[in-house]
């Protein structure tokens, strides 16, 4: 199963360095991010419509921008990498 990995304030919130999910897609990964995470997580990186523009998601290293976005493919050995670009994930920001 894909590994995710959280960086910096989205480390913070999530509680954990990283773990797996079985999934099939960057968007199905990210909707059971949404599940099984605390309130404080999802607030922190969802708002209404999607994730909140501020988040990065890298797969192998790769922005989702790059590939196919919500629709890339996972593989089992994929590493999913979320963090925040910007100001937001440092204190005072």
């Amino acid at each position: 199963m894909p590994e995710v990995r959280f960086l910096g304030a989205v480390r913070r919130v999530a509680g954990k360095a990283s773990f797996g999910i079985d999934a099939g897609t960057v968007g199905q990964l990210l909707e059971t991010l949404r599940q099984v995470m605390s309130p404080a997580f999802q607030e922190f990186l969802f708002e209404e419509g999607g994730l909140r523009r501020d988040v990065e998601v890298l797969v192998n290293d790769r922005n989702i921008a790059l590939l196919d976005g919500l629709k890339t493919a996972l593989t089992p050995f994929d590493q999913v990498t979320l963090f925040i670009n910007g100001v937001r994930g440092f204190p005072g920001g």
